[in-house]
């Protein structure tokens, strides 16, 4: 019986250490148990967890996500010539992207930009990049587009005096407009019901996923258990917002494609497409890839640049004095018979100074989109194999005292200089850095200047006594839900 006994307790020993058994030279991290890995330790708050482990075992450490090791980079000095070092560009396939991709095309072939490496990767950036530069949306094409969002949430809010008011995802139609203005030439109604519709989906998209969810991480459960909640929720929400992308370009290729006043990055890319057809050529671009674009520039560029406005609200209502300031700013630049213009861009140093700080202390998303090592690497002494998952701690970066005075409070001096001049620290990267930063990042500071000196210009906002709720949400950080008491001022100005 002894014999039977030691050998079991052998057994489990091997099974653990070769569980918790990191690669050699690899980064410090948790202890990692058999078949769950690190899980354990990271959730339910990945946020918390790495912040955790940051302080435990420095800049940079690993963990295991069941069958995965990876590792987290902490520290923003690491962070900048790791996001600019092609070995560090490439990317992990995601089960948003891959579900995405199955739905779009029937295959499992990667699609768009986010979730591609190599050539394919290279190619959409390209082709998207060089087209939103031709389309010439820059601030005299893309102004007047956004000057007619905020005439409409002007007359709504406008609306509200003397009522509680929660705005959660009243801007989420406004920017939704801007980026469509952008991909092909239209806009819709705010009461429009489909619209409001795709607002839910996505937000309810967005709030509901875990990239840690087992069912994520082995593509078998899906195979034997396809009707589990956890996927049936994600898939049908992924099915509307495609069928509604698929939609628009079927119904603009018709009507519109043919009317050469028309312009927008559908045209650019179908006339692209059509003329490579009639010369006989080859070309990356085809539809799937096209939906699959038109999907991340309408996700990443809407839902973002939402959900900072509606952070700015609540951090202004829970800040009255700096609300003050930057109204005080504000009318002694601008006037109280104008609106902000992105003209006033480089004459408000304070406001520009607030919506860093907005940005900084919403940490909208704490992690950038995983990227995966495509040879082997070394950093900071440390072995890293090809194919290691890399996580960025954006977050980190943005609370880390040794960067901020005030890292816990609302404090827009962290971007104003002795001489009361607007800087970025080198730490600061709402939009990611390197390769595989952003790409709307130029057109969601021009939103974000535009929309957030408009509505503190024309509004005063005030939290009311009424409880604030956290929701807890793994991809994006979101404000509280709250509701808030919006004054008219300066009810007479106009762009």
């Amino acid at each position: 019986m002894w014999t039977t006994i030691a050998l079991a307790l052998t057994v489990l020993f091997i099974i653990f250490y070769k569980a918790a058994l990191r690669p050699p030279c690899f980064p410090p991290g948790p202890f990692a148990l058999p078949i769950v890995g690190s899980i354990f330790s990271i959730l339910p708050s990945p946020k918390e967890s790495f912040s955790r482990f940051q302080k435990k075992y420095g800049p940079i450490c690993s963990y295991k996500v069941f069958d995965n090791w990876s590792i987290i980079v902490n520290d923003p000095a690491l962070m900048k010539p790791l996001l600019a070092d092609p070995v560090f560009s490439g990317r992990k396939h995601l089960y948003l992207f891959s579900l995405r991709d199955e739905v779009i095309s029937g295959e499992k072939m990667p699609l768009g930009i986010l979730g591609t490496s190599g050539d394919v990767w290279k190619n959409q950036r390209r082709f998207t990049l060089r087209s939103l530069k031709d389309l010439g949306f820059g601030r005299n094409s893309i102004e007047p587009i956004m000057q007619k969002e905020l005439e409409d949430l002007i007359n709504t809010f406008s609306q509200t005096e003397g009522q509680k008011v929660d705005v959660g995802l009243t801007f989420n139609s406004s920017i939704i407009n801007v980026i469509w203005a952008m991909v092909i030439g239209k806009r819709f109604s705010h009461e429009d019901v489909r619209l409001l519709e795709l607002v839910d989906k996505v937000n309810k998209m967005l709030q509901s996923f875990n990239p840690f969810h087992p069912a994520y991480r082995f593509p078998i459960i899906k195979k034997f258990f396809p009707n589990l909640d956890v996927y049936k929720s994600q898939d049908t929400y992924m099915r509307q917002l495609l069928s509604f992308i698929e939609d628009e370009t079927a119904q603009y290729e018709k009507e519109l494609l043919a009317d050469e006043s028309s312009f927008s990055y559908i045209r650019a890319y179908l006339k692209e497409m059509k003329e490579a057809e009639t010369e006989g050529k080859e070309t990356p671009l085809n539809m799937h890839h096209l939906k699959a674009n038109i999907f991340e520039l309408f996700l990443a560029g809407s839902e973002t640049t939402a959900s900072t406005l509606w952070w700015a609200v609540y951090l202004l209502a829970s800040n009255p004095d700096v609300q003050k300031t930057i109204q005080k700013e504000l009318d002694e630049v601008i006037g109280e018979d104008k609106l902000p213009t992105l003209a006033h861009m480089d004459s408000l140093p304070y406001t520009t100074a607030a919506i860093y700080e907005v940005q900084r202390v919403a940490d909208l998303v704490p992690f950038a989109v995983p990227h995966e090592t495509t040879e082997d690497a070394t950093v900071s002494g440390y072995r890293i194999p090809k194919g290691t998952t890399v996580m960025f701690n954006l977050s980190h970066g943005l609370k880390d005292p040794k960067y901020w005075k005030y890292p816990d409070r609302f404090y827009p001096e962290h971007f104003l200089t002795e001489e009361g001049k607007p800087y970025k620290p080198e730490n600061f990267m709402p939009f990611g850095s390197g390769k595989r930063v952003c790409l709307g990042e130029s057109l969601a500071r021009l939103e974000l200047f535009l929309f957030f000196a408009t509505l503190v210009h024309r509004f005063s906002w005030k939290l009311s006594d009424d409880p604030i709720v956290w929701e807890k949400s793994i991809v994006l950080s979101r404000p509280p839900r709250f509701m808030v008491e919006i004054s008219n001022r300066n009810s007479n100005a106009v762009f």
